[in-house]
């Protein structure tokens, strides 16, 4: 019963978002490495080739793209959120899901329209115009597998975000579609504001005295 559960509120997409993140992480640190081989080859042993510049952006194509699940499992995303955070909890979660499904739909014309560019693609066998001939159909099928991760995330959350509505008080509050802020730069910020070595005693930077200037011999 608990695997059945498991499937049908889809929270394994929660998974596939965060292999989704790591594997976006391992391509960003190739296409670093990748750039700084090219520079390399061109600038100092004067062997330019024709592979670097195209695989670096391909491969910056799938962090963007593939990494938006992670983002959006982890909120990460930008957001307006200034009118619906001033809403109780159980209205700020209905304004959540009905945003979810919304964006659901932008997400599923974005992935129709993208599989039949890419589908043209495979039948086409298109290959860039460069020295490299890179076969297009997997650089084309970024975009909708990407896509596709992040409309399973919005399920998770769209549902998880209905059984907060269905249930109490305490059961919307637990909803992960509610924690829209960055809790990573929000845990950041709340260390920095109440660290006493580098904010006053208020919470606020502390106020500039002009006898300081004379106490250390400055003019």
């Amino acid at each position: 019963m608990r695997v059945l559960k498991y499937v049908l509120t889809f929270r394994w997409a929660n998974v596939l978002s965060e292999t989704a993140g790591y594997l976006s992480a391992v391509a960003l640190v190739l296409a670093t490495g990748i750039m700084v081989h090219g520079v390399a080859s061109r600038y100092l042993f004067g062997r330019p080739t024709v592979w670097q510049t195209e695989t670096s952006i391909y491969l910056l194509v799938f962090v963007t793209f593939v990494g938006a699940a992670y983002g959006l499992k982890h909120h990460a995303h930008v957001g307006v959120d200034l009118l619906v955070e001033r809403l109780p909890v159980r209205a700020r979660l209905a304004a959540r899901v009905a945003t979810g499904v919304l964006a659901l739909v932008v997400v599923g014309a974005a992935i129709w329209t993208s599989y039949g560019i890419w589908w043209e693609a495979v039948e086409g066998d298109f290959r860039s115009p460069t020295a490299l001939r890179a076969p297009l159909s997997v650089v084309y099928g970024i975009l909708p597998l990407g896509m596709l991760l992040v409309a399973l995330q919005y399920l998770a959350f769209v549902i998880e975000g209905v059984q907060g509505l269905l249930g109490g008080e305490g059961e919307a509050e637990k909803a992960s579609i509610l924690g829209q802020g960055n809790a990573e730069l929000a845990a950041a910020v709340e260390e920095t504001d109440t660290d006493p070595a580098s904010v006053g005693s208020a919470g606020t930077a502390p106020a500039y005295l002009p006898h300081d200037d004379e106490r250390h011999g400055r003019p």
